[in-house]
């Protein structure tokens, strides 16, 4: 393999020009650049993008920190993500913590020591890892916060209204004709509590109380399931919003195995809208998140950042989610 002084030694040149050539910073005369470039071109080289980023400082990759890969509603996020650093040359390092802290801080600084140019956070958020943000933060180096946010640290992010999308979504149900409304949660993602709060706000604004007979949790600490502690209740749901498609798509496969006819019996919407909402049976009605909108927003804010640094203000941008009513919800 050609090495940058095989290039040197066939042009005619020194190292210092041949970098200088390769990193496109100094001057290097017409003539030393068309033997460069032939050199170049005749021995196949081609340069490390480690050794271009040590002498550049720049490395031209940048690391996107996720809690869980095997979240369909991530994939799409890293995507969007992808398709705008692809464009703009540059290399997305993706690290999986599995919602651990420790794993997260850990990711934060390997990605770091790596020289990324900058990063993408995705929620949970951990005492652990919001230390290393600070830390990282104090160093200079670009962050954005996608879907979550630090109170007090002037970082870029990009979120959506997910709790006016839990209000559509509740008013959506209210339309239908129901009033006794079940809440399903994952313990683990305390972090969207905007949707708990639409839900609740929702309720008021009808003029119907909160029953917390109606608010569950998935979690291995229960004995059966889901399903199963709604139909206990004294006066049973006859519609569920669920924080997230997965925990909706379950229900549903639930209700279907216990013979409760979904929407006949049992009205379901979920939140995200990721790729099997349309194919399950029935189709799921669902509150759709634009993901891979999120993942560009978040990588044109922070090539903007890595190119301006400090001169650019703090952006917060807000995106919106929609409705998307399919066979999952009928009238009461």
């Amino acid at each position: 393999m050609a090495t940058i002084y095989d290039v040197a030694r066939q042009a005619g040149v020194s190292i210092g020009t041949v970098s200088r050539f390769l990193n496109q910073n100094g001057y290097v005369s017409e003539a030393a650049r068309e033997r460069i470039q032939a050199a170049v071109e005749a021995l196949g080289f081609a340069p490390s993008g480690v050794a271009r980023g040590l002498s550049s400082k720049q490395t031209r990759m940048i690391g996107v920190v996720v809690p869980d890969l095997v979240n369909l509603f991530i994939p799409e996020v890293v995507r969007g993500i992808q398709d705008v650093m692809d464009n703009a040359g540059y290399c997305a390092v993706i690290y999986n913590t599995d919602g651990l802290g420790a794993r997260e801080a850990r990711a934060l600084k390997l990605l770091y020591e790596r020289r990324v140019d900058g990063m993408i956070l995705l929620p949970p958020s951990s005492e652990e890892g919001n230390a290393q943000i600070e830390e990282l933060h104090r160093q200079g180096l670009p962050q954005v916060l996608l879907g979550r946010d630090l109170p007090g640290l002037p970082l870029d992010s990009v979120t959506v209204d997910t709790y006016r999308g839990a209000v559509e979504a509740m008013q959506h149900l209210l339309a239908l004709g129901h009033t006794r409304i079940a809440f399903v949660s994952d313990r683990r993602l305390k972090r969207l509590s905007g949707r708990l709060s639409g839900y609740r706000d929702a309720l008021e604004q009808a003029g119907l109380p909160l029953d917390d007979e109606l608010l569950f949790e998935m979690s291995s600490m229960y004995k059966g399931t889901v399903l199963d502690r709604m139909l206990q209740v004294q006066d049973p749901p006859t519609a569920v919003f669920s924080m997230n498609d997965m925990i909706a798509i379950d229900v549903i496969q639930e209700a279907y195995q216990r013979g409760i006819k979904v929407p006949d019996h049992l009205s379901i919407i979920g939140f995200d809208d990721i790729t099997f909402a349309a194919s399950v049976q029935p189709p799921l009605t669902t509150i759709a998140q634009p993901k891979s909108l999120l993942g560009q927003t978040a990588a044109e804010l922070l090539l903007a950042r890595i190119e301006q640094k400090a001169s650019l203000p703090v952006q917060e941008v807000l995106l919106s989610c929609q409705l998307i009513v399919r066979m999952s919800t009928a009238r009461r």
